[in-house]
């Protein structure tokens, strides 16, 4: 591992995350320099102490022991020089892809995240989850009870150590940020701050079946991925020619777990792979598991969700400082929903970011690196923040607020309120000739014909993509995918319009031939007067889960959302033959559509890159119908 700087940004989340060799365990991201905050929280940490002699960190790797025998491989790394009573905060990270990589027979060197945390004075704990890495046992669920449980004994264990003071900060990023978060649900007195990024609130509807369709096309890497972290049936870097690749790829090829200290740990390191062959696997449920309310035996989606958590993570009222990014798959609508059903004191940021803000994802700007001084923006807050809740000890006062950047305007501005002030809903029609009008067509009705197309997609670039491997975000001038799909345009606007928040559209749908187990797919773009057409933000549904529940039936986390269970018993296939109102969500966004811009609604009935086509054989056709008491609509939350 060769961090290039003190905080690496290569994501931990899934493919590229997993094993390349430049890895951040805390992937702290940070807004462009040139749009600089417009509010920014005031400076609340006391000056930095760093402890004297502060270099190269003293490490120490082992195992820990959990109440029910399993022993947890942890690296500890402490400042240079550090004593009994040296009274130290706490970082602890937990690793589903290996808390070190080695080569066989070498020793590795020390985190560079390590490093910058012990330089200011605090203990940084990173541990293999049981059932990966170093760490013994057998993972019988992803995001299950057993691996997020396994936080509280550890912060005990931190707690009682000598050089402790007995205050630890959960942190991570992707699959770390979500057992960071988790955590927060386990009522540990010695957790006193939570800093999760770029993490799933909820697993099944911000990332693996959003509108409760599968990613399918971009799982079957990351299940690759697992399969050799883990060697479950035997498999590793030099199984087969893909794996072969994957290894290469990624930088995986040579390597093994960090073994912990002493003669003994290569045999424990052997010993404790071995029970990892009959781990379960993600992707496996994924594609078992349709409904949101599925579970086998400890697998299931909801034991990670901290929506099915929301009660006991206010009762334990920990600081939440967190990060995500608009086109970073579902992770934006998860803080939204973090922020709407949870009453801790909170700090969130969502911004013009890829998974794990290594890159610049602005759709109206070239992707690009971030540059270190932006990196150094947002490590600074999150120092801050732990210096204020773990370092020091503040008592959480309760303030919320959302900082969020806007697409085509480059402003930031934060909000304690979400809508935010001033926001009302600002309808726009389908109607004839293509169009997206303010007002429905009264007396003329029409339909039009949608097929589906198997080559329409988002490209290899999209927000899918980015949460499962850490690449940039880019998708390019959409005129040419558009003309292949069924869209909705508006007259040039007259005035600028600023769109924040979560939109919906409501259509008129006539399932035709292959529809009844379908999908639609609808994107939110605009249209500048050159013709250029930037995609913005999108949702989809899987046309089995259409049905609407009860607004009351719709938990606190969800209120930004349609009242909807995603339960199996709820299912039904699409009709054919029968009109029928659909509504589909829309990812947030915060967009300003300028003057002479058009607002583009697309409607298609697949996304072969990132989705699993409905019906599988990508045979489907339906009749989208507008004007009349029956009007498709999309609706935005537009600012005034």
């Amino acid at each position: 591992m060769t961090p290039h700087r003190a905080l690496s940004r290569r994501p931990l989340a899934a493919l590229v995350a997993a094993a390349a060799a430049t890895a951040a365990v805390l992937g702290l991201t940070v807004a462009p320099a040139a749009a600089a905050p417009a509010a920014s929280p005031a400076p609340v940490a006391e000056p930095v102490r760093t402890v004297a002699g502060s270099g190269q960190p003293q490490l120490q790797s082992r195992y820990v022991t959990m109440p029910d025998g399993v022993r947890l491989a942890v690296d500890v790394y402490l400042p240079e020089g550090t004593r009994a009573g040296a009274d130290l905060p706490t970082v602890l990270v937990t690793q589903r892809y290996w808390r070190a990589r080695v080569r066989v027979g070498e020793t590795a060197g020390v985190s560079g995240e390590a490093e910058l945390w012990t330089a200011r004075g605090y203990a940084y704990v990173v541990a293999d989850l049981r059932g990966t890495g170093a760490s013994f046992g057998t993972l019988t669920s992803e995001l299950g009870a057993a691996v997020v449980a396994d936080s509280g004994p550890l912060s005990d264990w931190i707690a009682a150590q000598p050089w402790s003071n007995g205050r630890v900060g959960t942190t991570g990023i992707s699959y770390s940020g979500d057992t960071a978060m988790l955590a927060t649900a386990l009522g540990n007195h010695h957790i006193t701050a939570a800093a999760p990024i770029s993490y799933d609130f909820d697993p099944y509807e911000d990332l693996v079946r959003p509108g409760g369709a599968l990613i399918e096309p971009r799982l079957a890497p990351y299940a690759l991925l697992l399969r050799i972290l883990d060697q479950a049936g035997g498999t590793t870097c030099d199984t087969d020619q893909r794996t072969r690749e994957l290894c290469a790829h990624i930088g995986l090829t040579g390597l093994q777990p960090r073994p912990v200290d002493g003669p003994d740990g290569p045999a424990l390191l052997a010993a404790a792979r071995a029970e990892h062959a009959g781990n379960a696997n993600l992707v496996e449920m994924a594609a078992s598991g349709v409904f949101r309310d599925y579970r086998d035996g400890p697998k299931s989606w909801t034991v990670g969700s901290v929506g099915e958590h929301t009660d006991a993570v206010e009762a334990g009222g920990v600081p939440i400082l967190t990060r995500a990014g608009w086109l970073d798959a579902g992770t934006a609508n998860g803080v939204l929903s973090q922020f709407t059903g949870l009453g801790n004191t909170q700090d969130d940021w969502i911004g013009p970011w890829n998974h794990g803000a290594g890159w610049l994802a602005d759709p109206f700007q070239p992707a690009r690196p971030l540059t270190r001084p932006e990196h150094a923006q947002l490590d600074q807050r999150t120092f801050d923040f732990f210096d204020r809740y773990v370092r020091g000890d503040a008592r959480p006062d309760g303030t919320r607020q959302v900082h969020y950047y806007t697409f085509n305007e480059g402003v930031w501005r934060t909000t304690t309120r979400w809508p935010v002030p001033g926001t009302r809903t600002q309808a726009f029609y389908l109607g004839a000739g293509n169009t997206l009008g303010r007002r429905p067509a009264d007396r003329r009705t029409g339909t039009d014909l949608l097929r589906l197309d198997p080559t329409a997609g988002t490209g290899p670039l999209d927000r899918w993509n980015t949460n499962l491997s850490g690449d940039e975000v880019s998708y390019p001038d959409r005129a040419a995918v558009d003309a292949k799909l069924l869209g909705y345009t508006s007259a040039p606007l007259t005035a600028d319009t600023r769109v924040t928040g979560n939109g919906k559209v409501t259509l008129d749908v006539t399932g035709l031939a292959g529809s009844a187990r379908g999908a639609l797919h609808v994107y939110l773009e605009d249209v500048a007067p050159d013709g250029r057409v930037t995609y913005l933000t999108e949702g989809q549904l899987s046309l089995a889960n259409r049905a609407v529940a009860d607004r009351d039936d719709n938990p606190d986390w969800r209120r930004l959302r349609t009242p909807r269970s995603y339960a199996a018993e709820d299912a039904e296939d699409f009709p054919q033959g029968e009109a029928q109102r659909v509504t589909i969500d829309l990812q947030p966004v915060s967009v300003l559509f300028r003057a002479g811009e058009r607002i583009r609604l697309t409607v298609a009935a697949a996304n072969p890159d990132s989705f699993q086509l409905l019906p599988a054989d990508g045979r489907a056709s339906y009749r989208i119908g507008w004007g009349g008491d029956r009007a498709s609509v999309l609706e935005l939350p537009v600012v005034r």
